[in-house]
């Protein structure tokens, strides 16, 4: 893995994600990347799968990318939030839309924070570890 630019890789140690990604190929470089950093992920597939996953479990950060198959990120941030002990998971959206417009729209549904793709791996585990330690 390549070193980030400030010469620190943020430790994502004892940090567990619930990664909701509905391409496989991302999905998968995701969570090697996350848990390359240190962190314990949950990865899903589907919006379905994670809402029926998160009435078992609650994760310390949220990531979704799940707009490129139909999924819609509000519509699952709305649904999560409203799942029993969910309201307050720090959660960040992916997605290919980088308009300030789409990410005002991201952050006013409930997530706390916006990526675009193509995504910095390092800064991502940065804001992870920053949601992360914002929950605490």
């Amino acid at each position: 893995m390549p070193e980030e630019s400030s010469g620190e890789q943020a430790s994502l140690r004892d940090i567990h994600v619930f990664l909701v990604v509905d391409d496989s190929g991302s999905r998968e470089l995701l969570r090697t990347v996350l848990e390359y950093a240190g962190a314990l992920v949950s990865a899903i597939d589907s919006a379905r799968s994670a809402l029926a996953a998160l009435e078992a479990i609650r994760p310390d950060v949220l990531i979704t990318d799940v707009g490129d198959k139909g999924g819609d990120p509000v519509a699952l941030i709305d649904r999560v939030r409203a799942l029993p002990g969910c309201a307050e998971i720090p959660s960040i959206a992916v997605t290919a839309d980088g308009r300030h417009g789409e990410r005002q729209r991201l952050l006013a549904s409930g997530f706390q924070e916006h990526v675009t793709r193509p995504i910095d791996a390092w800064e991502l585990c940065r804001l992870v570890a920053s949601l992360a330690r914002r929950r605490g």
